[in-house]
């Protein structure tokens, strides 16, 4: 199994910070103060318990009235930001009556020569028991994923009314650096030369690197050197766009779920109906286990496991198999006595019985989406009659204004273009109004071609060396490759050409490996779930080897993100992905319409 970048910056937060302080005088005892952006530092990879069971007494963000305890030492965590500091400074303006008894600062990245010059003049300064800059500023969202929480980085980098995007970049690049920082590594750098952009950040990350290594002598990188690859969303325009039906995907797409909190009515025992807000993450092993699984295999392995585990129970009453996901929901609300694991399977059977509902709706677009996106139909033919399907779905009056939004682009991007008479006459089917064709015109800043036979920039793309799997792959509606994957794929087989893919610095020389060479499954295997109840230990291999870190300016999927533990799995190596943020269809249109106002 791959490292897990979660545990990683859990073990960081605590070992490197937390457990460091202990008070003597308040027998270990201590606050922990917080900024918003710290606060979701930790929040992604740490639990509140796991921060109260090293003796921290209360976490409160420091933008927050809060009770002085000058008693008890704080620990402060903070981004080193001008707000922060000031914030940090206005705890202990008065002499005779500070916040708390000592300062152990601990900064996410450097902090920049005014605010330590504004700091070391300020009273606070006598409290400071402990500086530190840890390195630590992005999200481990998941084992294998990561971002930056930068959400209008589309708006920032690539629209022309961006006034000045070198700010941004250089962000960018600090986290990055912070990243392979946690990572114990210090990467070989390539870039995309899709959009120069991708060679901006890369530069950028590659002098703050060396900076690192010049001045941090306690950094001791990793021998067998990893590779940073930095591409940007002009590579593949069109995945934010396409339905995807894997659980994670399907489920962020088509319900309102902010920060991972899904909330849905459940009917108690008794008749009553309850609300119920849920974490949707790694700490719940049914969703790792589940979140990269088509919604049809999510449907059947539960109620499957739901049949064993009432089996291994004992539970004689239902001996028969349950069936649906309706009757299995049913049969969770009817054993109380099995509260804790009954609880996880009635959020998952809801869920996955909500997002199965929404498929029939979606089918025929779907094919549609498919054909468009890989130029094929599911037997590896010219697709028939796109035309009228499209023709077809844009004039249905009851189909989503969203939906036909992002069928249209689709459609504009595989064809390299339409002509502007068809343009007029499909934006007017679809009804779609000429303020929202904005976003239609602003695909030009991701280096789409609009104009049917127009001059453009030839999209960058990776060699294929996968053989057509049309007979292989179980589900029709998932048959389209993110780019990202067969990008990812070339560069663990050396086979991704320099020359579009270049090297920061020199090309290192070559190195044998012994990675396989076999192209993965579209779709990879059906497979059972890798779930595992926590309590049975079971032994997994760590890889080992050179990682490979893959980033994406502005914006990464969750197909994307699906992509890539396919990958890691197959090749049996320490891959990850992160990006600026999480881009979802929706946001994804809204930020386009920003690009630029016509």
């Amino acid at each position: 199994m791959a490292t897990s970048l979660r545990e990683l910056c859990k073990d960081r937060i605590l070992n490197e910070m937390v457990r460091t302080i202990t008070p003597e005088a308040s027998n270990g005892w201590k606050a922990l103060i917080v900024d918003q952006d710290s606060l979701r530092i930790i929040s992604a990879c740490c639990g509140m318990f796991d921060i109260m069971e090293e003796k921290v007494t209360v976490v409160e963000k420091i933008d927050n009235p809060r009770q002085r305890l000058p008693n008890l030492e704080a620990i402060y965590f903070l981004t080193p930001t001008a707000q922060s500091i000031d914030l940090l400074i206005n705890d202990f303006k008065k002499k005779s009556s500070p916040h708390y008894l000592a300062i152990h600062l601990f900064l996410t990245s450097k902090l920049p020569d005014v605010e330590f010059k504004k700091l070391s003049a300020s009273l606070a300064v006598h409290r400071i028991k402990t500086f530190k800059e840890i390195n630590l500023e992005f999200l481990a969202i998941e084992s294998q994923s990561f971002h930056f929480d930068q959400n209008n980085t589309l708006f920032q980098l690539f629209s022309p009314d961006s006034i000045d995007p070198t700010e941004e970049q250089a962000k960018i690049a600090t986290r990055l650096v912070s990243l392979c920082v946690s990572l114990n590594e210090c990467p070989i750098i390539r870039f995309s030369r899709s959009h120069p952009v991708s060679a901006m950040i890369a530069g950028f990350t590659q002098e703050k690197l060396d900076n690192v290594m010049r001045t941090v002598k306690s950094f001791k990188p990793n021998d067998d050197r990893s590779t940073l690859l930095i591409l940007d969303r002009t590579q593949d325009p069109l995945a934010p766009l396409i339905h995807e039906f894997s659980y994670q995907a399907m489920v962020y797409d088509l319900f309102d779920i902010e920060n991972d909190k899904f909330s849905f009515d459940t009917v108690t025992n008794a008749g009553a109906t309850l609300k119920k807000d849920v974490l949707l993450g790694e700490t719940d092993y049914m969703w790792a286990g589940l979140r990269h699984q088509h919604i049809a295999d999510v449907s059947t392995n539960l109620t499957t496991r739901l049949d064993e585990f009432l089996k291994t129970n004992q539970v004689s009453q239902y001996g028969q198999h349950t069936g649906s996901l309706k009757e299995a929901g049913e049969v969770v609300r009817s054993l109380p006595q099995y509260q804790e694991m009954m609880g996880k399977y009635s959020v998952h059977i809801n869920l996955a019985d909500r997002a199965s509902a929404k498929f029939p709706e979606l089918e025929q677009l779907a094919y549609l989406e498919q054909d468009l996106a890989t130029g094929e139909d599911s037997n590896g033919n010219s697709p028939k009659n796109v035309t009228g399907r499209l023709s077809n779905y844009l004039s249905d009056f009851s189909a989503e204004k969203y939906n036909k939004i992002r069928l249209l682009m689709m459609y504009i991007i595989s064809q390299d273009g339409i002509k502007e008479e068809d343009r007029r006459r499909l934006m007017e089917m679809a009804g779609i109004s000429q303020s929202e064709q904005n976003a239609f015109t602003n695909l030009r800043y991701l280096g789409v071609t609009l104009m049917k036979g127009a001059k453009g920039k030839k999209p960058i793309s990776p060699p294929k060396n996968r053989k057509s799997e049309s007979g292989n792959v179980p589900y029709e509606v998932s048959r389209y490759v993110p780019v990202v994957k067969d990008i990812a794929e070339n560069i663990i087989n050396e086979t991704l050409p320099s020359t579009d893919f270049p090297f920061v610095k020199e090309e290192p020389i070559a190195r044998a490996t012994n990675a396989p060479v076999s192209k993965v499954s579209l779709k990879g295997k059906s497979k059972q779930p890798r779930w595992a109840d926590p309590n049975v230990q079971v032994e997994e291999t760590k890889y080992s080897g050179s990682k490979l870190i893959i980033f994406v300016i502005g914006g990464m999927t969750y197909s994307e993100m699906r992509s890539i533990y396919e990958l890691s799995s197959h090749y049996k190596k320490n891959i990850y992905i992160g990006s600026t943020n999480i881009l979802l269809p929706k946001k994804y249109i809204d930020q386009l319409l920003t690009l630029k106002n016509e």
